[in-house]
């Protein structure tokens, strides 16, 4: 039980971090280059997606895990 805590709170770690750490990121470097305020906002964002959709990928295969143990 508590391994599945661990898993689940760095899963959502990195989905608020990436999701919110992006737009703030490229905000606080407002005098930067387009480019590099793109990449501060991109890159976190993608693994913001990335950790949504282990999120979703773990909680359906718990889901699948639960409804078979009691059949």
């Amino acid at each position: 039980m508590e391994r599945e805590k661990i898993i689940i709170a760095v899963i959502i770690v990195c989905f608020f971090g990436g999701l919110v750490g992006g737009p703030v990121a490229s905000l606080m470097d407002y005098h930067g280059s387009p480019e590099e305020r793109f990449k501060l906002f991109i890159i976190p964002e993608i693994i913001g997606f990335i950790s949504a959709a282990f999120l979703v990928y773990y909680g359906k295969s718990k889901k699948n895990k639960g409804t078979n143990m009691r059949l």
